[in-house]
């Protein structure tokens, strides 16, 4: 046969495999998750088919002597459908070649079981994972090996008329050649299955990252960020991000301050960790930014990767941490009443320096670790504590100590003649608190405690006079900028019947529950929620106009519905609220004028059934229900 013949069987035959690998691959794509059975068999049918179909596609290698690359497609399906594909393609083959007849038959037979064998051994390839190049070469060498022994059975004159033209290695190459193009196809495939499955399962990772995720160019342009970025930018989504940069989404200042960290880390392309803060509509954020370099399959710099965190709760938590540290720590050491600590063995583990003033023999250096009998004998016995003349200093110290550890109040006389009041706390742990007064005081300490308080006790929410201070300053502060400010007055409906009806403890758990949903409505700091007395509260609502006061005011009802709390001597069956709003206006000379319209709001809310909202509008003349 002549080579151009020669070389266009061959690449006709080398189609047909091509076609069929390139169909199974796409069948592949779109079928998806483990294979059944049932798709093995298939796989096998397919691939014996082809092989059959390349039977009829013989070449004339050299006279009376034709060939085909049935013995690739039967060895290549093992890589594919393993072992039970393997045999269905040979039995098809079989039957094909059976079928067409000739002196060749069983040479055929034997070459089409033979590389079943060696399909079967390419499936044990894919079980170790990756089908490396080496395996690749062996599998190959291993088929064309099959076309080898067939030579060695020929009849002795076959061999010998192959032999003159040196046909035998034509044969041998064009197998190799065959399997190799299509176990090389299959390898590929394979990572290119395996490299999408990889892609897919780093963008559902990605997207379902809680904290935004980005990767920008060395130009400051987005490459990739999931939507938690988009959120946190502003944007629609990550897609719509990609190609912006910081200055689309953040002020000039902040986004050139964003770049300037980004520029320093180019310079130095380690893994660092920023704080970043910026402002939208009035709020301060804060972030924690941890940026990567992005590199190339070479190490080149190609981008930054970053990942981020609003730490702005957290933020806001540490620094009322910090200021609650200071003021403990100020507290304690300028409160005018002593304070010491007792672990659950009576022993002291911390005081302070008024604690040191009324007991003077207390050793500051030693004083640590004692117990309250050894501090309230060595106080008996120096003489700076006086206890009554009927009671021995035995018995009296161990009563002492039992009312401490009871949390009873007593009172000690010192020896200056002054006498201060111990009041005991216990602790979780066993242990107790103890404050130490001077009686004298008393009224004076009260009265500053007072002035420092600022929440309620009941609800957590702050007290009256921080709602009268704080509306003030938040309407002087509205007349200045001339933002308008809104207010709600809210009440509890029909608050008294299920007091009688539930009991006060039940009442007061209602106000906590409401005053947790008021507390969570609010828009952060800006806004302020007070317990205005008795089942009333008030919300300060800052930069905010009557339709957006009114919307808050409509979720806070609706919230307080959802809490469905049963109340029988409401015609609702649970707990409602009604709630009048009121928003300034260019007429208002002060806050006593908006919070007596929005009194008269939330009595027109009372009035038109309760569990709504209304609203002063004595300009427009109109009012608005929920």
């Amino acid at each position: 046969m002549e080579a151009n013949g020669l070389l266009i069987t061959f690449l006709a035959q080398m189609g047909v495999i091509s076609f069929a690998l390139t169909f199974c691959s796409f069948v592949r794509d779109r079928v998806r998750g483990k294979q059944s059975v049932w798709r093995l068999i298939v796989s096998g049918l397919f691939f014996g088919g082809t092989a059959a179909l390349l039977m009829n596609m013989s070449g004339e290698l050299i006279d009376g002597f034709r060939f085909d690359l049935r013995i690739v497609p039967l060895a290549i399906v093992g890589l594919i459908a393993g072992p039970i594909g393997a045999i269905m393609a040979a039995c098809t083959a079989s039957a094909a070649r059976l079928w067409l007849g000739g002196a060749g038959a069983a040479l055929g037979l034997l070459g089409i079981w033979l590389a079943c064998l060696v399909s079967i051994s390419g499936h044990f390839f894919l079980k170790r994972g990756y089908i490396r190049p080496s395996d690749v070469l062996l599998f190959s060498t291993l088929n064309a090996g099959i076309a080898f022994l067939i030579l060695l059975v020929l009849p002795q004159t076959v061999r010998a008329n192959l032999s003159q033209f040196n046909a035998q290695y034509t044969l041998l190459a064009l197998n190799f050649v065959g399997t190799l193009i299509s176990a090389s196809f299959v390898r590929l495939d394979q990572l290119r299955r395996e490299s999408a499955h990889l892609n897919e399962l780093h963008s559902q990772i990605v997207s379902a990252l809680p904290d935004a995720l980005s990767v920008k160019d060395l130009d400051g342009r987005f490459l990739i960020a999931n939507d938690p970025t988009a959120v946190l930018m502003g944007a629609t989504d990550g897609v719509a991000m990609v190609g912006k940069t910081d200055f689309d989404y953040y002020k000039p200042e902040e986004a050139a301050l964003f770049w300037k960290q980004e520029q320093e880390f180019l310079a130095d392309p380690k893994p660092v960790v920023l704080e970043q803060q910026f402002n939208r509509n009035g709020r301060t954020y804060w972030l924690s930014t941890v940026k990567a370099p992005y590199r190339d399959e070479r190490g080149e710099l190609k981008g930054i990767v970053s990942h981020t965190s609003d730490v702005t709760a957290q933020k806001a938590l540490q620094t009322e941490l910090i200021s609650t540290q200071v003021l403990l720590e100020t507290a304690m050491g300028e409160m005018a009443d002593g304070l010491a600590m007792f672990d659950r063995e009576g022993r002291l583990v911390m005081w302070n320096r008024r604690y040191l003033e009324f007991f003077p023999y207390v050793d500051e250096e030693s004083c640590h670790g004692r117990t309250l009998a050894e501090l309230l004998s060595a106080g008996v016995l120096r003489g700076d504590i006086k206890i009554p003349t009927t009671v021995s200093p035995f018995a009296w110290v161990e009563d002492e100590v039992e009312r401490s550890q009871s949390a009873q109040l007593s009172d000690l006389r010192l020896s200056d003649g002054r006498w201060v009041s111990k009041s005991t706390r216990l602790l979780a742990d066993g242990g107790w608190v103890t404050i130490y007064s001077d009686i004298s005081d008393r009224k004076a300490a009260i009265q500053q405690l007072e002035r420092l308080a600022s929440k309620d006790g009941l609800t957590e929410l702050a007290n009256r006079r921080i709602f009268d201070r704080s509306l003030e300053v938040a309407f002087q502060e509205s007349r200045d900028t001339h933002k308008e400010l809104s207010l709600l007055l809210i009440d509890v409906d029909h608050f008294k019947s299920y007091n009688d009806t539930y009991g006060h403890p039940a009442g007061d758990e209602v106000l906590r529950r409401i005053a947790n949903v008021l507390h969570s409505g609010c828009r952060g700091d800006m806004d302020l929620a007070a317990r205005y007395g008795g089942e009333e509260f008030a919300v300060v609502l800052p930069n905010c106009s009557q339709d957006e006061a009114h919307d808050v005011a409509a979720r806070l009802a609706n919230a307080v519905r959802q809490l469905e709390i049963p109340q029988v001597g409401s015609s609702k069956g649970r707990v409602t609220v009604s709630i009048g709003l009121a928003t300034t206006d260019e007429l208002m000379m002060g806050c006593q004028q908006l919070l007596k319209g929005c009194d008269e709001a939330l009595y027109a809310a009372k009035s038109a059934g309760r569990d709504r909202v209304r609203a002063a509008t004595a300009v427009l003349g109109r009012s608005l229900a929920l």
